[in-house]
């Protein structure tokens, strides 16, 4: 794959604009953002190994937002060219990408099934947009706080994907995230649970379509839900589930 590097500030990708390629962060970070209302909106900060641009590789339409770059970027290029070439001779390199675009469609049917029942707090109750500060992810009792090795967790990638480690450890081309947590059947947590995110704003947390569902501040959610400012209660499963974690937006 070609490597490109992009300056601090740097436009890598325009809304509106037309681009076939996929790019993978190797080093530095970008900022997905749109304009709603002639507003400017930060829809994900990426890091290191995330991907963005992917659906450039199986659709001829516009770019749907921007990215820019947050710091000096390096970044791997994927073309269709090359995609079709690595399918061929090494599979396995194409494996984020093909977990990213599992991830799109978990997404979008997600959003389709539950259209008539959206799960979203209302803005009445939230009105505020969260603080540019840290997100900080704890255990509430001590098998969570093992998941995430004994200590808090900062956030600062979004969005932030948390699943079931796979049993075997082997390769799961199914399942992509970046929190992994160790469960044993009958499974509370399935392979692609729950996911945070930041849009409009504010912080949200997303049912990824789990088996047993997330539950957010008592609250099971159906397809997202706005969290709080202060403080949150997130259970990965059923009420029974040893996951429970407490996010923090500090």
């Amino acid at each position: 794959m070609e490597t490109k590097t992009f300056r601090k500030d740097d436009v890598i990708i325009e809304k509106g604009s037309h681009g076939t390629c996929a790019y993978v962060i190797e080093s530095g970070r970008v900022e997905v953002s749109d304009l709603i209302n002639n507003k400017k909106v930060v829809l994900a900060i990426l890091g290191k190994e995330q991907i963005f641009g992917e659906m450039g590789l199986i659709e001829d339409k516009p770019r749907s937002a921007t990215v820019t770059a947050i710091d000096d970027v390096r970044l791997a290029v994927l073309s269709r060219d090359n995609f079709n070439e690595l399918f061929e001779k090494n599979p396995k390199v194409l494996l984020p990408i093909i977990k990213a675009l599992f991830e799109r469609l978990r997404t979008v049917n997600k959003m389709l099934i539950s259209k008539e029942a959206s799960d979203v707090v209302e803005t009445t109750e939230y009105e505020y947009q969260h603080d540019s500060g840290p997100v900080m992810l704890s255990g509430l009792n001590e098998l969570s706080s093992e998941a995430l090795g004994g200590g808090e967790l900062k956030i600062s990638n979004f969005p932030f994907k948390v699943g079931r480690k796979h049993e075997s450890g082997e390769v799961d081309v199914f399942s992509d995230n970046d929190l992994y947590l160790e469960d044993f059947p009958p499974f509370n947590v399935s392979r692609n649970h729950f996911l945070i995110d930041k849009a409009e704003g504010r912080y949200i947390i997303i049912d990824r379509g789990s088996r047993l569902g997330t539950i957010v501040n008592n609250r099971g959610v159906d397809v997202q839900s706005i969290l709080h400012k202060k403080g949150n209660e997130i259970i990965a499963g059923s009420q029974l589930s040893p996951f429970v974690f407490r996010l923090e937006i500090r």
